[in-house]
């Protein structure tokens, strides 16, 4: 029983330590960032956006030729938006897709964003990319354009009203050469398998949806790597869940102990 004490105290003392530790075991509220795409919804191939030299250019110029890969965010964001970039290449690198097959473009949410900040990003990215620039576009756009595309993609990124700052989820879709959604990857790494099945079905024309039901674990951890835009760390409330977690570990394993020297039998 030493150790199953052990776990118990263990558990305890992480619940205790810090400022989170008198709030709440209870996960926090959903943030009012969403991202929720619904499969086979179109995008508005009409709404006039501009390319990353500043020049007008029709999202519907994107499409026709093949699926493209869209990445919501925006340029100046100082946390999480370069890392979920980075993981859609990483993962397009490893699919196999050959180069020309899709389009990738990333599209600014932040009306503020202008052509500097998109030709800045698209030099970064494009030696990464294997189709290169050819295949690779940054968009930005003014309030009443973003506000349709952000709609058609169940995206909402609300400001800060102290910081300026864009709190938003994380993640980007597959769409058809048609326009329509054809599969959502949440999150910052992606599985380049799943990628390459999703655009090889969005190049055939079959939607396939390709995002699983997150599991506690998997909310847990997406929650923990969120930042408080206005404090600049974790938010009381992720610690607070990450150490009910731990609780919940080691009671299960102080249970299992428990049973396993056989404290459950009547003696």
């Amino acid at each position: 029983m030493r150790q199953a004490r052990i776990a118990i105290h263990t558990a305890f003392a992480l619940l205790s330590c810090g400022p989170a530790g008198a709030q709440s075991l209870a996960l926090p509220a959903q943030p009012p960032a969403r991202f929720a795409p619904v499969a086979g919804a179109r995008l508005p191939l009409d709404a006039m956006l501009r390319d990353e030299h500043g020049a007008a250019l029709r999202l519907g110029s994107l499409f026709g030729r093949g699926p493209v890969v869209l990445v919501p965010g925006y340029y100046t964001c100082p946390n999480l938006c370069s890392t979920v970039f980075e993981g859609v290449l990483q993962a397009l690198a490893l699919s196999g897709l050959p180069a020309g097959s899709y389009r990738l473009a990333g599209v600014s949410v932040d009306p503020r964003d202008g052509a500097a900040a998109a030709l800045a990003r698209r030099g970064a990215y494009a030696a990464l990319l294997p189709g290169g620039a050819a295949d690779l576009r940054m968009l930005t756009g003014d309030a009443p354009a973003l506000a349709r595309l952000e709609a058609a993609l169940g995206y909402r990124a609300p400001r800060d009203p102290s910081s300026g700052e864009l709190a938003h989820a994380a993640g980007f879709v597959v769409a058809d050469g048609a326009g329509r959604i054809a599969g959502f990857f949440p999150g910052v790494r992606f599985d380049p398998a799943a990628l390459r099945k999703s655009v090889l079905a969005a190049g055939a024309g079959v939607g396939v949806n390709v995002q699983p039901p997150a599991s506690f674990g998997e909310r847990l951890l997406l929650l923990c790597a969120h930042y408080d835009p206005a404090l600049g760390r974790h938010t009381g409330a992720a610690l607070a869940a990450v150490r009910a977690a731990a609780l919940l570990v080691a009671l299960g394993l102080a249970g299992w102990l428990w049973r396993r020297r056989g404290g459950g039998t009547a003696g």
